[in-house]
This record gives C-alpha cells, sequence and structure tokens, in this order.
C-alpha cells in the first residue's frame, strides 16, 4: 500500500517520466534494494497500481451507495464519475491515470489490467442503466457504456491533466444525461456495433 500510495502520487505529480525505482522508493521513504525485493519489474508494480486504484474507487462508490440507500443508483454514478458528488468526491489522483494509459503503450500487461478495469466499469453501468431505464435495449446500455467511460476518462484529462476548468464537470455529466435521453427517445435505432468492448485480437 505504501509503495503504491507513492507510485500514484509520484504520477500525478510529475508524470511517466519521473518513474524509476529510485523516484517510487525516495517517495515512499524506502530503500532501493527493499523496492526491488517487492517488486523486481516495473509493469508488475504499475500492474498492481492499477487495481490500488481500481479498489479506492470502488471502496468510495460503495460508500456512495450504501449513504444514497436508493435501488436506481444511475444519478449517483454519474454525479460521482463527473466529480459533482460533494459527499462523495473523486480521488485527487486523476492524473495518475492518463499516465498509467501511457505506460500501457509498451506493457500488455498494464493493458490488460486497464481494460479489465474499465471494462468492469462498463459493466456495473450496463447494470445501472437497465435499472434505470429498463425500457433501453441490452444494445443501447452496451453501447451508453462505452460511451460513458470514453468520455469519463477523456473529461479526466481535460480537467486533471490539462488543467480545463472543473466548471466542465457540469457541462460533461448534463452532455451524457442528454445521450442517454436520446436513446430513450429513439429507441428503435439500429446499434452502431454489434458488440461493443470488443478488443483487437
Amino acid at each position: 500500500m505504501q509503495i503504491l500510495d507513492a507510485a500514484a502520487s509520484l504520477l500525478a505529480r510529475d508524470g511517466l517520466q519521473a518513474l524509476t525505482f529510485e523516484a517510487v522508493a525516495h517517495e515512499a521513504g524506502l530503500s532501493r534494494q527493499l523496492l526491488r525485493y517487492y517488486y523486481s519489474d516495473m509493469d508488475l508494480l504499475v500492474g498492481d497500481l492499477c487495481d490500488h486504484l481500481a479498489g479506492q474507487y470502488q471502496r468510495l462508490l460503495i460508500s456512495g451507495i450504501v449513504d444514497i440507500r436508493q435501488v436506481e443508483r444511475l444519478d449517483f454514478f454519474l454525479d460521482f464519475f463527473f466529480g459533482m458528488s460533494s459527499d462523495h468526491p473523486m480521488p485527487v489522483e486523476l492524473e495518475t491515470y492518463d499516465a498509467l494509459i501511457a505506460y500501457s503503450v509498451g506493457s500488455p500487461l498494464v493493458r490488460d489490467r486497464m481494460c479489465n478495469q474499465y471494462h468492469i466499469l462498463g459493466q456495473v453501468m450496463i447494470h445501472e442503466l437497465a435499472i434505470a431505464h429498463p425500457e433501453l435495449k441490452g444494445a443501447a446500455c452496451e453501447e451508453l457504456s462505452f460511451m460513458f467511460v470514453s468520455m469519463m476518462h477523456a473529461h479526466w484529462s481535460f480537467v486533471a491533466s490539462l488543467g480545463h476548468s472543473p466548471d466542465h464537470n457540469r457541462l460533461a455529466r448534463n452532455a451524457f444525461a442528454r445521450l442517454i435521453r436520446s436513446y430513450l427517445d429513439t429507441p428503435e435505432v439500429v446499434p452502431v456495433m454489434e458488440k461493443p468492448w470488443a478488443r483487437r485480437d
């Protein structure tokens, strides 16, 4: 946990170019030798960091779900992921995800971990969309879930990493609500692709 928190802080503050065993060890207050005892390979460390961050989000979501005590949780999910839930704010290290995406280009292990985490989030959104809007067909829920995850990640990148105003949170949140409404208003639309979330062979 100490090592992963240090790696997340380092990436959020200094970016991917700063990610070395020496830098992570210094950030964690450990010796390089001790860090290499736990992680002999940087891919393994970054892969575990993906899971660590996903666990943080999962705990925050569960906490929020318990607090709202509602069957239909879609509004809470959207507010949370677009940074509009004041009672359950997003973790502060959103820039870390941009660094992980960049790292994944050269790491199949990290790419698989990140794809898996985003796919799980997509499956959760499919479930929440189906509960909130039972009139939506399964294919529509899948398309919307993929668009949600794509839009959410791009939104984080713009606001957290590129420094756009957090006022854009409401813009993105409302835009996605309108996208959902467009699917509800045109239920006969043929899906754009047969199976969203498919990966290249």
